[in-house]
């Protein structure tokens, strides 16, 4: 994992006495800064950082979507442009796609204002020397191509999060969107499942059907993530979980991310509100959020392209949440279940 000289020095001197600290951490639990994953660029811009800090945010899980070779719709850094639409990828390419993401992290943390966090110590220690941290994360996991090795491959180069399908059902499970297919977590699946467990990274179940919810949940020994959605008990929608699932995952100790989609939750007073309904259904500690930043079209007012956290602090405060079930929305509970997965 690449640190330059400056990061890892500020990193030191706070490390020893960061794993003590109290103060609860903001974390955008899903996100494409700078559209990383598609756009032609090498790094995640300044200004995108900044971004973070200045709306009192410490760590962004940095997704790569490792299906849009199979998806178009995404520029290389040359400028060739492949258009949206289902395409075959060549051998090679899905992998090749994600290395190339994850040279862009790279790049980003080789600036210092931004550095690969494994841990709540390590983000911790980021965040009191004022620099974000980064999780590398894939968006379905189709760059493994049926080859756990390559899991061990990316770990090693800082991934702390996985998110097992996106928008195609693959060698690991099933979507929640169309085209539907029935089915659970594979055996390919359940030997990723087990991998993330052993390597300490976070398994995302969002986009995931029923089926895959419940399968990985028996197989996990860790809580997960459903890190960007909404709550189906107040807004139809695929991509939106329901009760049951909701439960399913907060019985075993995991967070449901509510996101900013703004073709769904107009604003972010209805995040407030989906947010809500997940604290009356299962308590405060199993919500959080997942930005999904500019990774959509369209965003909740209020947060909008401008990205403002600040905005979603104060629509809950507007809707009752006292301080500490913000903080716990805001970052607090997916700390929680960092802990867990990586202790």
């Amino acid at each position: 994992m690449r640190r330059s000289a400056s990061v890892i020095a500020a990193l030191v001197l706070v490390a020893a006495g960061a794993s003590a600290q109290t103060e609860t951490l903001h974390v955008d639990m899903h996100a494409h800064p700078s559209r990383f994953h598609r756009a032609a660029v090498s790094a995640i811009a300044p200004d995108e950082v900044a971004r973070y800090i200045e709306g009192g945010m410490h760590v962004a899980v940095c997704n790569i979507s490792t299906d849009t070779p199979f998806r178009g719709g995404y520029t290389e850094r040359d400028g060739t442009v492949i258009p949206s639409g289902q395409r075959r990828a060549a051998p090679g390419e899905v992998w090749a796609y994600t290395l190339d993401r994850m040279d862009r992290l790279d790049e980003t943390v080789a600036r210092d204002d931004a550095t690969f966090v494994r841990n709540p110590a390590e983000a911790r220690a980021a965040a009191a020397a004022g620099i974000l941290g980064l999780i590398p994360a894939l968006e379905g996991a189709d760059a493994l191509e049926d080859d756990l090795e390559r899991l061990h491959e990316l770990h090693d180069r800082g991934l702390g999060l996985i998110q097992l399908v996106h928008f195609r059902a693959n060698t690991l499970g099933h979507i929640q969107t169309w085209p539907y297919s029935p089915g659970g977590l594979t055996e390919f699946g359940r030997r990723v499942v087990r991998g993330a467990n052993a390597l300490g990274i976070v398994i995302d179940l969002a986009h995931a059907n029923s089926d895959t919810i419940r399968d990985t949940l028996d197989v996990s020994r860790h809580p997960v993530i459903f890190s960007h959605t909404g709550a189906r008990a107040l807004q139809e929608g695929d991509r939106y979980l329901g009760d049951d699932d909701i439960e399913a995952i907060a019985a075993a100790d995991g967070v449901i991310g509510i996101w900013p989609n703004g073709s769904g939750l107009e604003s972010v007073a209805d995040m407030a509100r989906h947010i809500a309904h997940i604290r009356d259904l299962v308590g405060i500690e199993h919500v959080g959020i997942g930005s999904d930043l500019r990774g959509m079209g369209a965003y909740s007012r209020g947060f909008g392209e401008e990205a403002n956290f600040l905005a979603i602090e104060g629509a809950l405060a507007e809707h009752g949440f006292d301080r500490r079930a913000i903080d716990l929305v805001m970052g607090g509970n997916f700390m929680r279940v960092w802990e867990a997965v990586t202790r």
